[in-house]
């Protein structure tokens, strides 16, 4: 079957639109096209999108889906569409579908993560509110409005209820954790985890991708997790560098926070970020201070 072996899940405005390009880049995998279908966000029928706005799910038939994802040869394939990670339905879809489906999470510091969505909406004149608190204060009433997704500001960070109820379905073992700082600040170590992870094969040995001009893909070393690059010497090319050409260009810290929004807000966010350390085994506890610093500021 032409379905993808990975997903980028989440999170939205966690930099998965810009890795999902930098992973199109690398020759040992095949990413989809659009990058975004949402195909798992519909229960297999057209999405209403009332008053001709622009749906949140492009692509719905099974049809249009397998066809994202042609002669891939021995390369995974893969999408990202971030609202998986907060809809349980579309979980559902997925572990009936591909209960054996490796997920990418990209995880950013919540506050920030809300202030660059709310940001974004404003700046596409999509977001009327004044400030990120009113949003905040705004956003169940519009939930039962039936605003759409890109709306939800404080949901869409709330990664550790997320994370618990995705493992009801998913083992551990097959998601994977990416700090969005670290995507940022460490992306080459990044992007070696994520592709050992999905299991990026190495295009010199099976033939699945060709190097640009003047670049000589060199073995890779098989391990238990999947396939790692060997160090390279200064003649040969990285894999890797088309991928980290894409993340040095296009991703970046976003804004800082206004002084003082942290505080405001973070009471939205604190007993998730305590959970989310609990259901993965790992601290958290810059999200309750000052964020992903240096990356991001706060007063």
């Amino acid at each position: 079957m032409a379905l993808p072996d990975f997903v980028v899940v989440g999170a939205p405005d966690a930099g998965t639109r810009v890795l999902h390009a930098a992973l199109a880049r690398h020759p040992g995998l095949a990413m989809s096209e659009p990058a975004e279908p949402g195909f798992f966000l519909a229960p297999g029928e057209r999405p209403p999108h009332p008053g001709g706005a622009e749906p949140d799910v492009p692509v719905w038939c099974r049809a249009d889906y397998e066809a994202l994802f042609p002669n891939s040869g021995l390369r995974p394939r893969g999408e990202s569409t971030p609202y998986y990670l907060a809809d349980f339905p579309a979980q559902r879809r997925m572990h009936e579908l591909l209960p054996y489906l490796r997920m990418v999470v990209v995880l950013r510091d919540p506050v920030e993560r809300a202030y660059a969505n709310w940001l974004a909406q404003r700046s596409a004149g999509l977001e009327q509110l004044p400030t990120l608190a009113a949003a905040l204060e705004a956003e169940e009433a519009r939930r039962a409005a039936g605003w759409k997704r890109r709306w939800r500001y404080a949901e869409h960070g709330r990664y550790g209820s997320q994370l618990r109820r995705l493992h009801t379905l998913f083992p551990p073992g097959q998601v994977l954790l990416v700090r969005y700082r670290d995507l940022v600040a460490r992306p080459a170590a990044a992007l070696r985890d994520i592709c050992a992870f999905v299991r990026a094969v190495d295009p010199a040995s099976t033939g699945a991708g060709l190097a640009a001009p003047g670049c000589t893909f060199v073995p890779a070393v098989l391990g238990p997790d999947g396939v790692r690059a060997r160090e390279v010497s200064s003649e040969d090319a990285d894999p890797l560098a088309p991928a980290l050409a894409v993340l040095h260009r296009r991703l970046d810290p976003g804004p800082p926070l206004p002084p003082g929004l942290r505080e405001q807000v973070l009471d939205r966010f604190a007993d998730d970020i305590m959970l989310l350390a609990e259901v993965t085994r790992q601290s958290y506890d810059e999200w309750l201070d000052r964020g992903d610093l240096p990356l991001g500021t706060s007063s």
